[in-house]
């Protein structure tokens, strides 16, 4: 009865969780389609005769920092403080001010532009002579920066510019690869690079994740122990670190998972609770929900969520089936590229109708060596900002790490995909057909266990054993 009852109120709560979700995400997005239809309405007949508004202006504060879409423009994700309508002989100004003990934007809108200034999260910005269609885009020239940044948000800009600059210094030609896999700034690289990702199967392995986090987060705790030589303190001083980089590269979806799974994972040793890495998950969705709840559906939050449940269900049972046949630190490898595949495949089937086998492999092959690299122009990086010179070892070694990567790259995106129809229902079989091996993969160790647990049960039944005192018992 505890556990029934413990089930349903889990389920009631996740329920509660997702409707609320939903409706604050109703609620932000509700305004800004209501201003982009209003845009698209806004001929001079229309003002006229309907009394229609035209929105002309609008000022706030970026909630992220300036991203670089796939068409070379940036995005600006604004969190809205005033707007400006107009219609002939009408100018209308709306300000929203948030009370002190709420700290929630009216709404937020984004705004496409042209090549310009990257600018960091923090920046108050205003933006005129809005045009809209499929998106709301201004002109480079109507984009004015109004206000100073905040102490923080000014700090954050600075520590993160001295780095990517040291980056490129230490990096050399590699200094674009080296920027996007550490800070998360992908405005430099080509997107000829970005394309040999994603045709590999390998467009996770750009994009900051817990992978990187783990990466960064046990150099920070190999270097932790040996100055405090206490495996405890080093645990969390890599936490603060891990804290630390998320906010300094922004708190991406990925980035934001991995840290609440790390944060849960240490108050659960220091309460003496530790957490199943499915539960550990849980939290994390969780966390995610209450801290960013705009972003707990995005397609890079799924991806993240999905990658991992895959680990979690997948990666010891494809472990246990390879390591007969190979080493124990290719298995491991081979076999977290497989879970993780498992658990990402169904949604990029639905999402985009291709799946890339490819990517087990060249992912496989391709983590020493990115992880080698990121090791490499992180402490490169770091010197580097005090000792310049260390460019001259550093930007060789990871010139030719980015050159071996290429080619395990150019190989993955050879091998062929599997693409399925553009309708839904082809999709949705093909999944349907995935799925089906995935849970074969899981249930038949399980099977196996059962079965054996029952033959044993059998033979102790059959075959008597000798007691000690000479007769026979069961």
């Amino acid at each position: 009865m505890p556990r029934t009852l413990m089930i349903a109120g889990a389920l009631c709560f996740g329920l509660a969780m997702s409707a609320g979700v939903l409706r604050y995400q109703a609620q932000q997005g509700s305004m800004a389609q209501q201003i982009s239809t209003m845009q698209q309405k806004s001929t001079a007949q229309a003002a006229l005769l309907e009394g229609g508004l035209h929105l002309e202006a609008v000022e706030g504060v970026l909630v992220a920092d300036v991203q670089v879409t796939s068409k070379k423009n940036r995005r600006f994700d604004v969190s809205v403080q005033a707007a400006e309508f107009g219609a002939p002989g009408i100018k209308v100004r709306c300000e929203w001010k948030r009370a002190v003990y709420l700290k929630r934007p009216a709404f937020s809108l984004a705004l496409i532009t042209g090549a310009g200034e990257r600018m960091p999260a923090g920046t108050t910005i205003r933006a005129e002579r809005l045009k809209s269609g499929d998106f709301v885009w201004v002109d480079e020239r109507d984009l004015k920066v109004n206000g100073t940044l905040l102490l923080l948000a000014r700090l954050r800009a600075a520590i993160a510019a001295r780095f990517a600059s040291a980056l490129f210094a230490v990096a050399g030609r590699a200094g674009a690869l080296a920027q996007a896999l550490l800070l998360g700034v992908k405005d430099e690289l080509d997107t000829e690079f970005k394309g040999l990702f994603q045709s590999a199967g390998c467009a996770h392995m750009l994009a900051l994740s817990g992978q990187h986090l783990s990466i960064i987060c046990t150099l920070a705790a190999l270097a932790a122990k040996r100055v405090l030589h206490r495996e405890k303190l080093a645990r969390r001083a890599s936490l603060v670190f891990a804290w630390f980089f998320v906010w300094l590269a922004g708190p991406g979806p990925s980035l934001l998972r991995a840290v609440f799974m790390l944060t849960a994972a240490e108050v659960g040793r220091m309460l003496d609770r530790p957490q199943s890495s499915f539960a550990l998950l849980s939290l994390a969705s969780l966390m995610l929900a209450l801290f960013d709840p705009s972003s707990i559906t995005s397609l890079s939050s799924i991806y993240s969520f999905a990658a991992m449940a895959g680990l979690v269900l997948f990666a010891g049972r494809f472990d246990y089936a390879l390591r007969p046949y190979m080493p124990a630190r290719i298995s491991q490898a081979f076999a977290a590229s497989c879970a993780a595949v498992c658990g990402t495949a169904p949604v990029s089937i639905l999402v985009f109708g291709t799946f890339v086998p490819a990517g087990i492999l060249a992912a496989t092959i391709a983590a020493p060596v990115m992880l080698v690299f990121m090791w490499l122009g992180l402490g490169a990086g770091l010197i580097g900002v005090f000792l310049p010179i260390v460019a001259s070892v550093s930007a060789p070694l990871l010139g030719t790490l980015q050159d071996v990567l290429l080619a395990i790259l150019s190989f993955g995106a050879w091998l062929p995909a599997l693409r399925t129809g553009l309708g839904m229902v082809d999709r949705a079989l093909f999944c349907a057909g995935i799925v089906s091996i995935w849970v074969l993969i899981y249930a038949v160790p399980m099977l196996q266990w059962k079965k054996s647990r029952a033959q044993m049960q059998r033979m102790r039944l059959i075959l008597p054993s000798i007691s000690p005192w000479g007769g026979l018992s069961l």
